[in-house]
Parts: C-alpha cells; sequence; structure tokens
C-alpha cells in the first residue's frame, strides 16, 4: 500500500467519525464520565505539547516547546474550561519563545 493511500484511509476514517457525531449530537453525559469529558481536551493538548520535551538523550530540552507547554499548563489554570484559551495561550508563549531565540 503506498502511503498516500494510508494517509487517504486514515484521514477518511477520522473524519468520518467525527461527521457522525456531529450528525447525531447527544447530551452530555453527568456525574464522573462527565466531568473527565470536561477537561480531557486540556490534558490531551498538555500530554501533547509536552512530549515534544524529551531530547533524543531523554533529557528534557530547553526549546520553544518548553514554553508552550508552560503557556499550556498557565492557559489550564487561567481558562479551566475554554480549549481556546489554553490553546491561545500556550501559542503564545511558543511563538514569543521562538521570536526571543532567534
Amino acid at each position: 500500500m503506498s502511503d498516500v493511500l494510508l494517509i487517504v484511509g486514515v484521514a477518511a476514517i477520522t473524519y468520518t467519525t467525527r461527521v457522525v457525531f456531529l450528525i447525531r449530537p447527544r447530551a452530555v453525559p453527568g456525574g464522573l464520565l462527565g466531568r473527565f469529558l470536561n477537561v480531557f481536551p486540556l490534558a490531551l493538548f498538555v500530554a501533547i505539547a509536552t512530549s515534544s520535551l524529551a531530547a533524543p538523550e531523554g533529557t528534557p530540552a530547553v526549546t520553544p516547546a518548553l514554553a508552550g507547554a508552560l503557556g499550556g499548563v498557565i492557559g489550564g489554570a487561567a481558562f479551566r474550561r475554554s480549549l481556546w484559551g489554553v490553546l491561545a495561550i500556550g501559542a503564545g508563549f511558543f511563538y514569543l519563545a521562538r521570536a526571543l531565540s532567534g
């Protein structure tokens, strides 16, 4: 299988599953599952941002990604229920650190 077919196949599966949930919206569950779903986007963003912090040697690298992860954590503390707030603060820290580092 070629790389292009693999990418198109994975994209089709991903977007099809998202469209299905948009077509049939359901009420947000309550209880423990509802609380988990409220904080999951923030936790996912922080996990993705911090995964790029490890250098090939396995030690933390001081890069703009570190500033982005720190901004994501600060944004998470400031905007607990706003994914856009977390993304904006994290991206702002990242691009500011990248501009300052040259």
